[in-house]
Formats: C-alpha cells, sequence, structure tokens
C-alpha cells in the first residue's frame, strides 16, 4: 500500500511540507521498521528542506563528512528519526524540528522529551542503522529496540572463519565451520552479525560493554526463524538444556529488506508481553514523498 503525498512538492517549496500522516504507537509486541534508499532520493531541493529540519549542532555533524554521498546519507538518517518519531505524536501535530534529542551514559541517542517544545511525554524508544545504500529507523513502546542492516555483498577480507574467532563466541564458530560452502559461511556470518549487534543496541551499552564473544545467538530448536541468546558461561552440551536456559529475556527478528539486506530486531521481552510473539511491520519511506507498507511478520 502506498500513500502519495503531492506529487509537485519535489519541484517547490514556496509552502511548507505537508503533515506527516499521524500513526498510532505500536502496542507492546510490535516493533515498526521505517527504511528509506538514498538512491531513490534524488531531489536536490527535497534536500535542502530536509535540512530545515535539523538542528544546527546535526547540520554541522552533516558538514562535517567528506564526499557528498556521506553527507547526503547522514542527512537521510537525521530526517528519518525525526519524521519517524514526530509520525507517532498522535494527540496533537508535531514539528519533526521541534524533537531534541540526548544520549545515554553509552552514547545510545535518546530523544529527550523534557525539553522538547509542544511534546508529550512517549515511552517510544528508537534506534537506527545504515549501509551506503540503505537507512532504517525502528520503533517501540515501553522496551529497548536495537536494529542492525547489513549489505548482502558484504565482503569479509579475511577468513571467514579466522575472523569469527576474534569476535564470535566458540559456539558461533562452531557452527559457522559446519557450513562447507565459502559463500553460503559467509551469508551466515552476516546475518549472525545483524542478530548481535541488535542486541548490544537494544542493551544500550555499545560494543565495548557487550563484546561479541560473551554472548552466544542460536536458534531455537523446531523453529524456522526464531533465535534466542545465552550468555557463554550458560551453554552446555545438552541442546534441550540449553534452549531453556537461554530463552526469555530477549526476542529476535531476522528479516530481508530490499532484496539487497540482511537485517535483525532485537527487543527486551518484558513481564507486560509474558513472552508473547513480536510483530514486526515495515515500511519504506521518502519522508513527505511517499510511505509503503511492506511487510507484516510475526516472531517467536
Amino acid at each position: 500500500m502506498r500513500i502519495s503525498v503531492m506529487s509537485q512538492m519535489q519541484r517547490s517549496f514556496s509552502i511548507d511540507l505537508p503533515s506527516l500522516i499521524p500513526l498510532q504507537l505500536p502496542s507492546r509486541r510490535h516493533t515498526h521498521l521505517w527504511y528509506v534508499i538514498p538512491d531513490e532520493v534524488k531531489s536536490t531541493s527535497l534536500l535542502k528542506r530536509y535540512s530545515q529540519l535539523l538542528s544546527q549542532t546535526e547540520k554541522d555533524g552533516v558538514d562535517q563528512m567528506r564526499g557528498d554521498e556521506l553527507k547526503k546519507n547522514a542527512l537521510l538518517a537525521r530526517t528519518l528519526v525525526r519524521t519517524t518519531v514526530a509520525r507517532y505524536q498522535t494527540n496533537k501535530e508535531v514539528d519533526p524540528r521541534s524533537l531534541m534529542f540526548k544520549k545515554n551514559v553509552y552514547g545510545k541517542p535518546e530523544v529527550d522529551w523534557q525539553n522538547c517544545k509542544n511534546c508529550n511525554h512517549q515511552p517510544l524508544h528508537f534506534n537506527i542503522s545504515h549501509t551506503d545504500s540503505l537507512i532504517a529507523c525502528g520503533v517501540t513502546v515501553h522496551v529497548p529496540v536495537g536494529i542492525d542492516v547489513e549489505d548482502k555483498e558484504r565482503k569479509i577480507k579475511h577468513d571467514v572463519l579466522a575472523f569469527a574467532k576474534r569476535f564470535y563466541s566458540a559456539d558461533e564458530v562452531n557452527f559457522l565451520a559446519t557450513i562447507p560452502d565459502p559463500e553460503a559461511q559467509r551469508k551466515e556470518f552476516i546475518k549472525l552479525w545483524t542478530l548481535k549487534e541488535a542486541y548490544v543496541k537494544a542493551l544500550g551499552k555499545g560494543f565495548s560493554a557487550a563484546p561479541f564473544n560473551t554472548f552466544t545467538i542460536q536458534s531455537i530448536p523446531g523453529t524456522e526463524e526464531g533465535y534466542s541468546l545465552c550468555k557463554t558461561s550458560e551453554v552446555t552440551a545438552d541442546p534441550l538444556e540449553e534452549t531453556k536456559k537461554c530463552n526469555g529475556e530477549w526476542k529476535f527478528a531476522p528479516l530481508e529488506l530490499a532484496d539487497s539486506h540482511y537485517a535483525a530486531v532485537c527487543i527486551e521481552d518484558d513481564q507486560a508481553n509474558e513472552g508473547a510473539p513480536m510483530r514486526v511491520i515495515v515500511r519504506k519511506t521518502i519522508p513527505f514523498v511517499e510511505d509503503q507498507l511492506i511487510s507484516e511478520r510475526i516472531f517467536l
């Protein structure tokens, strides 16, 4: 389903941009994932208008990027965050420019609701991830969210297993070692990376505070796309016992976006969810121009 807004707006900005189409906040068990493809945003005038949404600090950050492509992607990333968060202020219209942000002690960005003009405090969490060719933003309520996107064609300069031994747990390395085809092994390495990165970002502490080799992501027996997290000290030789120890605190959703990227979503499974499945709704957007519903799926 596509929603187009003002077909002529990319040619003229003598009037203000139209309002964002408001959305209800996700339920506790829902994650909304929005993504934009930079190559599809071609209008110079639209990019200039996006720049007007940013704070001076954000503009300075964009200007410090080297090269037009990096500047464009940085601009789109900040625009995607501002327009995505602004959509969910359903009780009153909020200008994306009015949003203010802060960072937690580990550097993870958050909305600074207390200093946001005309904003009601919302239990909303967001996280952003990007490559050169895709930028994504995930949104949840009440529970932290982490997302990661990686290009399917990402190259690994070194031997996959040698590289995995530097970052992954012993159990994950052993899993990769069972895959004889080098290309299939490379793809599984990237998929696993997205899941681990999403968890670290949901945790909100960064890589240095949660090194990849201190935990294991493993598939849940009897499911096609179910994953659980184990601390490395909790992994046992018995698969059934291992699963019992590892399930519960975090939920994972592996995804593919635009036929070109692997992605993963991780949320904390708080007590209010009572172990219910996670529903992930994916939308593609060019902010203020077009929104498209891509998929809606349930993950255990």
